[in-house]
């Protein structure tokens, strides 16, 4: 049976504190296996996990749970690797790239949902999404190919022909001194639409413009740190906010005053 997260109020977890004003959150264990990170209109913080459609409010400047609210009864499971909020409605994305709408629901409660199919499933494993508002659009983005080596990013358009374009891998690899890449989540930077992009595997942040061209590199992630990050935002003022999962460790959530 679905049980709501947590008391609303109820701390849930400690605050570790970091150089400056960074500030980082040790998540409670039903957020171990984070895997994305969306903020609605009004900037609360929402979450969705690898296996189960159950989306978290996360409240990130009091470090505690709100409310979780699932998708179906029973609780629709599949391989979730990205969640976005894209005007009133909640869109979650599994590793194939098919899509699930919903609104938002309260506490404790469950939601009906509809399924998307992604024309573009084929082409490679998906695993960052995003909303992109001045497109009406969502933006998903490739982490591994299946049937060549480029890396691709996805636009899914409410309103026109979706598309895709490549993303240019070799270049972001050679400014990182990597071989490959591979994004574990994109944000859409709401004032420039740039995409900020990040990487677990190279431990990076490095920004897109919105076509696909490489901008550079925003930030090396400090690999003690950030394990495994896996979901990233960004505030109206500008705070950058990255999930990782637990990996020898607590799963996180690390605020950067800026980027």
């Amino acid at each position: 049976m679905f049980v709501a997260a947590c008391h609303p109020g109820q701390p849930a977890n400690s605050q570790s504190p970091l150089h400056g004003d960074v500030v980082r959150w040790n998540l409670p264990g039903k957020l171990d296996e984070i895997s994305g990170l969306a903020l609605t209109h009004d900037e609360r913080l929402l979450a969705i996990t690898d296996e189960e459609a159950i989306v978290y409010e996360f409240d990130y400047t009091a470090g505690r749970l709100v409310k979780a609210f699932a998708l179906g009864e029973p609780t629709l499971r599949d391989d979730f690797e990205g969640i976005a909020v894209l005007h009133d409605t909640v869109w979650l994305m599994n590793s194939k790239g098919d899509l699930y709408s919903a609104r938002e629901g309260s506490d404790g409660e469950r939601v009906e949902y509809e399924k998307h199919k992604f024309a573009f499933k084929d082409d490679c494993e998906l695993e960052g999404l995003a909303a992109d508002e001045r497109q009406n659009a969502l933006i998903l983005i490739c982490k591994d190919a299946k049937r060549k080596k480029d890396r691709l990013i996805f636009t899914w358009s409410m309103d026109a022909d979706s598309g895709k374009s490549r993303l240019p891998e070799a270049e972001i690899a050679d400014r990182l001194g990597k071989k490959r890449v591979h994004p574990s989540g994109v944000e859409v930077d709401r004032e420039s639409g740039d995409l900020l992009v990040v990487a677990a595997r190279e431990n990076a942040v490095f920004r897109l413009s919105r076509n696909g061209g490489f901008l550079g590199v925003i930030m090396r992630l400090d690999s003690g740190r950030h394990r495994q990050a896996e979901g990233i935002t960004i505030t109206k003022d500008g705070r950058l906010l990255i999930a990782d999962e637990a990996n020898n460790g607590p799963a996180t959530l690390t605020i950067y005053p800026s980027y």
